[in-house]
């Protein structure tokens, strides 16, 4: 299988999705070992805008994650808050940041949450091209390679004003209404989404005009391949059970629950987690939920996928294709949300995604069995 076209690729991120203006100042965050191709062509494609390179941060590597903790942070709090205010100094005087794929197998890599935070106090813009491998199969697996095939087309196949205009359908069809979750493994949960509230179109475009109005950092940040549609739902409208029984994959932070999605049920009442159960593993799971700090029970975060040219699996892979951002691709987060201008703030955070289920807004069927129905 052949390279992907680093190029067009780097292409799309500086002068189509970011629009790079002469002058501009750009920040990566890079590993220079991970598709080094790849970042060669993007700082090709800056400099030929007129962008200014201002600065490149790198990932830890094993050695260096051994002296952080296992998000990849100074293990003194107060040492942490003063990184993340040098890196904020850092971004002061640029207006762009692209962040490039990392080593995702090794924990702790990245600072997490470290950009984040600084894009919550920093006016610019910035791409988030992670290109995740597959973890279970290596980076140079023939899994991966056939992911990054899928990420090259939704990215340079996508006619992204017909994106925009399925995802805002979408939204009129969601928009204050209360969505019913379902799926074969006995997914059964009921949230209310806001009428008047926060919806962010990922559709590719992360120019000056369209950050102008953000209003949290998730506005001005865009995911390539591009596709996820996000809305904080009503605090305390959550009622009824997410539920896997086929080891799917998820993602989460501080609490594995990889580890426990053969057997696991999550019951919410008024908006709060009030019970989880792992079968023979409860207790593992709940002494691990129980170390947690904040607003660790909250379902915080409704994200639906909408781009019609990624798929939501691969042969072979455990994680959805690109964090479910495919057509039909539904997701629950759980805990901090701060990123998406949320008010709960946790320890914890989980990505839930499903790609197999029925979503019904107030009768009305928007996604059968992981088929998005609005097109």
């Amino acid at each position: 299988m052949s390279d992907p076209d680093w190029d067009a690729l780097a292409d799309q991120i500086v002068n189509r999705t970011l629009r790079v203006q002469p002058g501009e100042r750009v920040i990566y965050l890079a590993d220079p070992y991970v598709l080094p191709k790849l970042f060669e062509a993007v700082r090709l494609a800056v400099l030929r805008a007129g962008g200014i390179e201002h600065a490149t941060t790198v990932n830890w590597t094993e050695r260096l994650t051994a002296v952080r903790d296992r998000e990849g942070k100074h293990p003194d709090p107060a040492a942490a808050l003063r990184e993340n205010e040098a890196m904020l100094d850092l971004f002061r005087p640029a207006q762009v940041f692209i962040w490039l794929p990392g080593n995702y197998a090794l924990r702790g890599s990245t600072t997490t949450m470290q950009s984040e935070w600084v894009l919550a106090r920093w006016p610019g813009r910035g791409v988030h091209f992670h290109w995740f491998p597959d973890l279970a199969s290596g980076s140079g697996s023939e899994v991966t390679l056939r992911l990054y095939a899928a990420y090259q087309h939704a990215i340079l196949d996508l006619d992204r004003a017909d994106l925009r205009a399925r995802q805002e359908r979408i939204v009129a069809a969601v928009r204050g209404k209360t969505l019913r979750v379902r799926t074969p493994d006995g997914t059964d949960l009921s949230v209310t989404l806001e009428r008047d509230g926060w919806y962010h179109l990922n559709d590719g475009d992360a120019s000056p005009d369209k950050v102008r109005n953000a209003r949290c950092a998730r506005d001005r940040e865009e995911e390539l391949p591009a596709g996820a549609i996000r809305t904080l739902p009503i605090a305390d409208s959550a009622e009824g059970t997410i539920r896997y029984r086929r080891g799917q994959g998820v993602a989460g932070r501080s609490v594995d629950l990889n580890a426990f999605t053969g057997d696991l049920e999550l019951i919410f009442r008024a908006g709060h987690l009030v019970e989880a159960n792992a079968g023979s593993r409860t207790g593992e799971l709940r002494a691990a939920w129980d170390a947690q700090t904040g607003d660790k029970d909250r379902l915080s975060e409704i994200v639906i996928g909408s781009n019609p040219l990624l798929p939501l699996t691969i042969d072979g892979a455990r994680m959805p294709v690109y964090w479910g951002f495919g057509a039909g691709g539904f997701r629950f987060h759980l805990g901090d949300i701060v990123e998406s201008g949320g008010t709960f703030a946790s320890s914890f955070s989980a990505e839930l995604w499903f790609t197999d289920a029925t979503v019904e807004a107030e009768g009305v069927t928007i996604i059968r069995d992981g088929t998005l129905l609005i097109t």
